[in-house]
């Protein structure tokens, strides 16, 4: 699973690493100006397929690139966001590309709509830390809920060493409102590994990726994020 140098087990390991550095392009993806797909995520829909996973959950799905590139790999997916016009979008996608196999569900993480165990597998891509701690902490109760035992998940952060981190306003510790450009009304929570390690202390083995995400808007405007990608079994 995506080893390198900066992989970082939460049970022992070296919390020191250097930053793991991935430079993404910015691309025409389903119709829609993204970031093309991470290397991490690359990794996971492999891990998928190892593991026979069927059942795959996208919290926060937005336009839902994820969603429609498992759909197009014969995983079922459920797609769920509070964007109504990421939502709208989505649909008319899937309606107009008569994809049968995605479910999209206007909602938020913090509540949902599913019974114990369902998913055999869970990502949440740039989303979770979009809020206070204590509501992070009730989605990762959430997402523990609603996934099969050794089902398995991917959910990134933003980290502490982010350049963005200090900036705004704080509105709770390590949250902040106006740290980046182009969500400046929008919270940011900021966490490092130590804290992951208690908050995915019910998951059977998790692993965390430093990893520094660089990519161009124009040529004079080059952004970076540090995150720590999540992955792992309950």
């Amino acid at each position: 699973m995506y080893l390198n140098k900066s992989k970082v087990l939460i049970k022992g390991g070296n919390y020191k690493m250097n930053w793991n550095k991935v430079d993404l392009q910015v691309k025409q993806i389903y119709g829609k100006l993204d970031l093309e797909f991470t290397p991490i995520f690359n990794e996971i829909v492999k891990e998928f397929k190892n593991s026979d996973y069927k059942r795959i959950l996208d919290l926060g799905c937005g336009y839902g690139k994820h969603s429609i590139y498992l759909s197009q790999n014969d995983f079922n997916v459920t797609s769920i966001d509070i964007n109504i016009q990421a939502i709208e979008w989505l649909e008319k996608y899937i309606d107009a590309n008569q994809t049968s196999n995605i479910n999209v569900i206007k909602t938020n993480i913090n509540n949902l709509p599913f019974e114990n165990d369902y998913f055999d597998g869970i990502i949440c891509s740039s989303v979770i830390h979009h809020q206070g701690l204590k509501e992070i902490k009730n989605s990762i109760a959430e997402m523990h809920r609603v996934l099969k035992p050794n089902g398995y998940i991917s959910i990134n952060f933003m980290s502490i060493d982010d350049d963005s981190f200090g900036l705004g306003k704080e509105i709770e510790k390590n949250t902040f409102v106006g740290s980046r450009e182009g969500e400046e009304n929008i919270p940011h929570y900021y966490t490092d590994i130590d804290e992951l390690k208690g908050l995915f202390k019910r998951f059977m083995k998790i692993e965390v990726f430093k990893n520094e995400y660089r990519f161009s808007i124009n040529s004079k405007n080059t952004i970076t994020s540090r995150m720590l990608d999540v992955v792992g079994h309950k």
